[in-house]
């Protein structure tokens, strides 16, 4: 019991700090939404934004290819974090209930492309409750449009005035990229994020994760709509990056790009679940802008897709050790939310922060194989938390 409910039970038994001093430990700080990214997704994109609810109502746990429970266990976001009583949740994949390759509208997430902000402006203003973004009056800075798909803002205070928002993305596929016309890296279940990190309460850098990797920019260097950065999701994968165009990397089996653009623009602070986390006691309690957003799922330790189809599938198909498909992504939990330097990855690993948006470069990286998540002893929850 890390969630809220700790709180309440503490409260009964007169052992609990008081309610000024939790709803101050659960506010988001008026700048983490005052500067919240914009994001671009991009103007060809199959598969758009999905809410992480929805997804759960199209998957079935399981443990080695096996369903582990009768089809009327109903798992949701309130009780995710009870699948971690099967090893511990690490060997747990949320396993699609439908062929893939059939391309259900779940999968697609159509219903979730932001609407015009001018759009969404009128017809809100005509209902007498114009949409505004959150924590926030003033209709005017609405720049992008609502997702009926929320996203999961994580606001994380590390001290001396240090403070990381991260913004978490979701999509119920991830559709690989090409090389020599052959698509690799598919998956169920895609997790991206954008972080902000704040020093004294001033947006300093701004990182974008791409894969397994990411790159990490000053605040100054961004693309702004006013004060608010722009990111870009690339079409099919989602990676992140800074500025629209080709993004090339090369992974052992060759040369692949990312393609992003000035497609629909989404505003993730219209809708979003909002969390105050800390990451040393491995607590998580819904800020007081939703104050209902369920927090059991995040402590859910297992895959949000199927696991690496193996190569009897009919649907599988393998060259120099890359996948057509690979194994799903783990929560938000295990994105190096404790990280010191404002990179993703080892806490060995150089961390390049640009002043400027570079020209047209190409990554090399190591290629993991069989998805996009670290080794297991490089994706523990911050400071070692089980």
């Amino acid at each position: 019991m890390r969630t809220s409910s700790l709180y309440s039970l503490l409260g009964l038994l007169g052992l609990g700090e008081s309610a000024d001093k939790r709803d101050r430990d659960s506010r988001i700080p008026g700048y983490v939404l005052e500067y919240a990214p914009l994001v671009h997704l991009h103007s060809s994109e199959k598969f758009w934004p999905c809410d992480i609810a929805e997804h759960l109502e199209h998957v079935t746990p399981e443990l080695n290819y096996t369903p582990m429970v009768p089809a009327s266990t109903n798992y949701n976001l309130t009780n995710l974090d009870e699948l971690n009583e099967f090893e511990n949740g690490r060997f747990v994949y949320l396993t699609s209930d439908d062929n893939v390759e059939a391309r259900p509208d779940w999968l697609g997430g159509e219903k979730n492309i932001p609407e015009d902000p001018e759009e969404l402006y009128k017809r809100t203003a005509s209902q007498g409750r114009p949409q505004r973004p959150l924590g926030t009056n003033d209709a005017s800075q609405i720049h992008g449009g609502r997702s009926d798909a929320p996203a999961v803002l994580v606001v994380i205070d590390k001290g001396h005035g240090v403070v990381d928002a991260f913004w978490f993305f979701f999509y119920s596929y991830n559709l690989g990229n090409l090389v020599f016309n052959i698509r690799f890296g598919n998956h169920v279940g895609d997790w991206e994020h954008t972080l902000v990190r704040f020093i004294d309460g001033k947006p300093e850098y701004v990182f974008v994760s791409e894969h397994f990797f990411g790159e990490a920019y000053t605040y100054s260097a961004i693309e702004k709509v006013g004060k608010r950065p722009v990111v870009y999701s690339a079409i099919g994968t989602h990676a992140m990056y800074a500025t629209p165009g080709t993004h090339p990397y090369v992974l052992p089996l060759g040369l692949l790009h990312d393609e992003t653009d000035r497609g629909p623009l989404w505003d993730p602070a219209l809708n979003s679940l909002t969390y105050r986390y800390n990451h040393t006691s491995d607590v998580l309690v819904a800020s007081t802008l939703t104050p209902q957003a369920p927090t059991e799922w995040f402590f859910f330790n297992g895959h949000w897709g199927d696991k690496l189809y193996p190569i009897d599938d009919s649907r599988q198909y393998e060259f120099v050790g890359q996948y057509h498909y690979v194994t799903g992504p783990l929560g938000p939990r295990f994105k190096h939310l404790g990280r010191k330097k404002v990179c993703q990855g080892r806490t060995s690993d150089p961390c390049a922060i640009h002043k400027w948006l570079p020209p047209e470069h190409i990554r090399i990286v190591d290629g993991v194989g069989e998805g996009e998540d670290w080794k297991e002893d490089e994706r523990d929850p911050p400071m070692g938390v089980k």
